[in-house]
């Protein structure tokens, strides 16, 4: 039973250590250098060795886009903890959202750029899904505040928001926001506000 649950406890680290050699040569080279052989080399095992845990590049990069939801959803729902009215609460998510994006570009990238990957269906990984939810829970403690729910199209709103989260995030990776990373903060910051101040006039 020790030896089954070692060898278990080894190709766990192992996978991991797959995974982090990928998203060190993403980081270092983007994600189109990423290639079975490189990790390999990067890890010093042999390609089947690889294989092993996945069947192609593909596969290695979607592990990846799930572990980087599982960590925004980490840290979304511990902005959403932090007491304070729901405009605060708002702006909170949205900084952990463009935070964690400027922290894990690789897996950001990863996860907003792997084609095949079904979102907003029934088959979008539930770790994208729960991520979402916190997002959209922010922003319908806002909504609910002005207005009945009901006569609100929830998820035009979500959508909305999310897009100009995503908008920054993207502009400034593609270094097309003028200024720093700290004006981009401030950006996100104003963002909030303006969407929590134009949904109070707007649902009244």
């Amino acid at each position: 039973m020790a030896t089954k649950q070692r060898r278990e406890r080894e190709r766990a680290e192992l996978r991991q250590h797959i995974l982090l050699a990928a998203r060190e040569i993403a980081s270092q080279e983007g994600w189109q250098a990423v290639t079975v052989r490189k990790v390999a080399e990067r890890i010093e095992y042999s390609h089947a060795a690889i294989y092993a845990y996945f069947d192609n590049k593909k596969a290695l990069l979607f592990a990846l886009l799930i572990e980087g939801f599982a960590l925004l959803q980490e840290e979304l729902r511990r902005a959403q903890r932090v007491p304070g009215a729901p405009e605060e609460v708002l702006q909170g998510v949205a900084l952990a959202y463009w935070n964690f994006a400027h922290t894990h570009p690789e897996l950001y990238q990863v996860m907003n750029g792997l084609d095949g990957v079904p979102f907003g269906t029934d088959q979008t990984p539930i770790e994208a899904r729960e991520s979402f939810a916190q997002l959209r829970e922010a922003v319908v403690r806002v909504l609910e505040q002005s207005a009945d729910l009901s006569h609100i199209d929830v998820n035009r709103e979500v959508d909305m928001f999310w897009a100009a989260l995503h908008g920054l995030v993207s502009l400034s990776m593609a270094g097309r926001l003028a200024g720093d990373t700290q004006r981009g903060t401030e950006l996100v910051v104003s963002t909030s506000e303006r969407f929590a101040a134009a949904w109070h006039t707007a649902f009244q």
